[in-house]
């Protein structure tokens, strides 16, 4: 965060200097960042322009503060679609949400929009395409708006449930760590062929995956006799034109029910049970999210760690792959607390977050464990590993640019004599060598985390599960 502000003409400044401005907030992609700058600067509209690693990178970031719009790809949700929109929403209700799909994601991209996204734009749109999505200013044609901005058939419906078969989905199970909405194998979703009913429903609600709103006009069209059925996102359009309902609960309305030939008064009725349904979906995803995640910093807690790493290990027992675990801590926090107050202590437990999200993998993942101490689980999320993410090779030149990047960082409410004082020390561990249980795991990383403490501090130590060579070394 912290990056420069896009200008009118292309001048910028620093974040922080025009605080009145709007501000935009670009996920991930760095060429999407410069396009809505040059789009921006093109209309000479003054706005701030921040750039977050990752849409978890964002919620933290966005604990503290506030912009006007959100845009990233649709890609960077990994799967996640659904608890990432509610998440982002339940976090700055006011925010523009934008999503950036290409021509070969049509059915993330109306995932997206049924999640909360307000709109999906094409990866290709133009200046004028970007400015009306984020409306911050008067909206010029939406040319370069996606096909997915607009109700498609029943079939275009039926491929975002079709194709969740393929994403590793968060689901709930028997118990145990299956139990985790983090599994790896996705749960089975009722075929196009196959006909639905309330039960469906209540299983995609749990899935927490997206599916609810295909599987739910599934069964609309089918109980209701009206095939032509569709449903319609807030600020679009129906491809084809009948009579309309809003789709509403608790004053909230979530799109239109439109149906050509239909009678209005049980054209009503079943947008109301449309609207009840989805209403459950979005607050069965805020318990969820209430329930994993640190509200100070947005990254998983303790509760979500230890049931993650059970089933992770399990899944790596099972593939014969590797799992690695660093556990850090900040050096001294205490001292940071009582010299500079809670505040200043919040800004470093929340910079750190940022920091080590934005180095890691998108599929690892990153907990706040307890008071100032974080856990990083590295594991393999398919075979053959990608180019670039060896493991545990990686993992340690991860640990050494994330001690790196603390000790340049700049905390501004530690003013400037502080840069290059904040230190982490952290220990790693890894599967099978170092520990074939959680419980073993944990404790082998955190035996080396108080091994660093002991040698000096500003250390990660590792064992040899971790190390590359095979014999631990800091």
């Amino acid at each position: 965060m912290g990056k420069p502000i896009a200008q009118a003409g292309g001048e910028t400044t620093m974040s922080g200097e025009v605080a009145d401005m709007p501000r935009v907030l670009v996920v991930r992609s760095e060429s999407l960042r410069d396009r809505v700058g040059a789009a921006l600067a093109g209309a000479r509209l003054n706005a701030q322009i921040e750039a977050s690693p990752s849409y978890l990178a964002a919620m933290g970031w966005l604990t503290n503060e506030q912009v006007d719009a959100i845009i990233g790809p649709v890609s960077a949700t990994t799967g996640m679609v659904g608890s990432t929109a509610r998440a982002l929403r339940r976090l700055a209700p006011g925010t523009r949400l934008i999503a950036v799909a290409s021509e070969q994601e049509h059915a993330e991209a109306r995932a997206a929009l049924g999640a909360g996204f307000d709109q999906c734009i094409d990866d290709s749109a133009d200046a004028t395409a970007l400015l009306s999505a984020l409306q911050l200013t008067p909206a010029p044609t939406r040319s370069g708006s996606t096909d997915a901005d607009q109700p498609r058939s029943e079939s275009a419906q039926n491929e975002t449930a079709a194709s969740k078969q393929s994403e590793p989905v968060k689901k709930p199970s028997e118990g145990g760590a299956d139990w985790l909405r983090a599994a790896f194998e996705p749960a089975p979703l009722p075929a196009e062929s196959d006909e639905v009913g309330d039960v469906d429903l209540a299983e995609a609600v749990m899935r927490g995956d997206g599916s609810l709103l295909p599987i739910a006009m599934r069964l609309l069209r089918m109980q209701s006799g009206l095939s032509q059925a569709q449903f319609v996102p807030p600020g679009s359009s129906p491809t084809i034109a009948g009579a309309m309902a809003d789709i509403a609960y608790a004053g909230r309305v979530y799109g239109t029910l439109s149906a050509p030939g239909a009678d209005v008064r049980a054209l009503g009725s079943w947008s109301a049970w449309l609207g009840r349904w989805i209403a459950l979906d979005h607050r069965q995803s805020d318990l969820y999210t209430l329930a994993m995640r640190d509200e100070l910093t947005g990254l998983w807690n303790r509760r979500y760690f230890d049931r993650f790493l059970e089933s992770v290990i399990e899944h790596a027992a099972e593939g014969r792959q590797q799992v690695t675990l660093l556990v850090f801590d900040i050096d001294n926090f205490k001292v940071y607390n009582d010299n500079y107050g809670h505040p200043a202590g919040d800004e470093i437990l929340k910079s750190t977050a940022t920091l080590i999200q934005s180095l890691v993998r998108e599929h690892d993942v990153v907990a706040r464990i307890g008071g100032d101490e974080f856990a990083v689980v590295f594991w393999d999320k398919g075979e053959p590993r990608h180019l670039g993410s060896q493991h545990p090779d990686s993992v340690i030149g991860i640990a050494k640019r994330f001690q790196k990047a603390i000790g340049e960082h700049r905390f501004p409410k530690l003013g400037e004599e502080a840069v290059g004082r904040l230190t982490v020390s952290g220990g790693l561990a890894g599967f099978p060598w170092d520990g074939r249980t959680p419980d073993e795991l944990l404790a082998r990383a955190d035996a080396m985390a108080l091994q660093s403490k002991r040698q000096g501090k500003n250390a990660i130590c590792f064992g040899p599960g971790a190390a590359p060579n095979g014999n631990g070394s800091h």
